[in-house]
């Protein structure tokens, strides 16, 4: 059985086996869109709607915005999100290994004959045989 994190990584490279830059900005869109959703679950509707407002832009932009990345310090704080974002399920008594495995199944299952959909953005889309996620049983009383 692959790791998590090996099998995040394959589903990206069979989702996109040669990225380029406007694709870094669709993800980074998209990882933003997923912190508004975080802010909207935590009751800060401003905030998300700033968030949503700043990932909606990413994602359809043509902006260089690698241009002034810092790629060792933009690393660090990818690594350090998984680690905070795990660390944060933990916290709530949250089965985050199971929740995890769950959510890679319905993002597996957007895929439509081995191969990734997109809209017309260039976003992962959700294919005709998705499945959304149930969390209930690994989030507790």
């Amino acid at each position: 059985r692959l790791k998590m994190i090996e099998r995040i990584v394959n589903w990206f490279r069979v989702a996109k086996p040669e990225p380029n830059k406007k694709d870094f900005a669709i993800q980074l869109g998209c990882h933003f869109e997923e912190y508004g959703e975080m802010c909207d679950s935590l009751g800060m509707y401003v905030h998300k709607a700033q968030i949503d407002r700043f990932a909606d832009i990413l994602k359809k932009t043509d902006v260089d915005v690698t241009k002034h990345t810092d790629k060792t310090a933009l690393c660090d704080a990818l690594c350090d999100q998984i680690v905070t974002a795990v660390g944060v399920g933990c916290m709530m008594g949250f089965d985050m290994v199971g929740a995890l495995e769950e959510v890679m199944k319905s993002n597996e299952s957007k895929f439509e004959n081995g191969a990734a959909v997109f809209d017309e953005n260039g976003k992962i889309k959700k294919g005709k045989d998705y499945f959304k996620p149930d969390l209930t049983r690994f989030v507790g009383e």
